[in-house]
C-alpha cells in the first residue's frame, strides 16, 4: 500500500468558505489528477476514503465540497440547498471552477492530466465544467 497524505484545503466558492479534502500519492513528482465531486448532502468520509483511494493508485485527488464544510444529513435542508443549486448551471460552473483552481495548483498535479468524476450533485457540477469546455480527460458520473 503507497504512501497517501492527506490535507483540508480551504478555498472560496458560492459565497461560502469550502473545505476540500486532498489526498496525495507517494513521491514528489507531477502526477495526474482527479476531481472528485460529493453527493448532494455534501463531502463525507465515502469521498474522503475515494479520494485516498485514488491518490493509492497515484492520482492526486480533491475530493471538492459542496456546502462550506457541513454535511446536510437532513434531505430537506440537502434539498433546499441542492435544487435550485441544480437549476443554476452558472452556479455550479463557479463551483467546479474554484474547485479546480485549487486542484490545478497543487505543483503534485499534472495540468494536463484532468479528469472529474462525481456523484449526484457532484457529478451534474462534473459535466457542467465538461459543457462550459473544460480542458478534463475524462468526465465520469453517477446520478444514482
Amino acid at each position: 500500500m503507497a504512501t497517501v497524505t492527506t490535507r483540508t484545503v480551504q478555498y472560496h466558492a458560492d459565497g461560502l468558505t469550502m473545505a476540500g479534502h486532498l489526498a496525495l500519492p507517494a513521491g514528489d513528482d507531477r502526477r495526474p489528477a482527479v476531481l472528485l465531486g460529493p453527493e448532494g448532502p455534501g463531502l463525507s468520509d465515502v469521498e474522503r476514503r475515494r479520494a485516498e483511494a485514488l491518490a493509492e493508485l497515484g492520482y492526486v485527488t480533491l475530493a471538492f465540497d459542496l456546502h462550506g464544510g457541513q454535511y446536510l444529513a437532513d434531505p430537506e435542508a440537502m434539498l433546499a440547498r441542492c435544487m435550485p443549486l441544480l437549476d443554476d448551471p452558472i452556479r455550479m460552473r463557479d463551483i467546479g471552477y474554484a474547485a479546480l483552481d485549487v486542484l490545478r495548483a497543487e505543483p503534485r498535479t499534472d495540468p494536463g492530466r484532468i479528469a472529474a468524476i462525481g456523484y449526484g450533485t457532484g457529478g451534474a457540477i462534473a459535466l457542467e465544467l465538461g459543457r462550459a469546455g473544460v480542458d478534463l480527460r475524462a468526465i465520469a458520473t453517477s446520478m444514482d
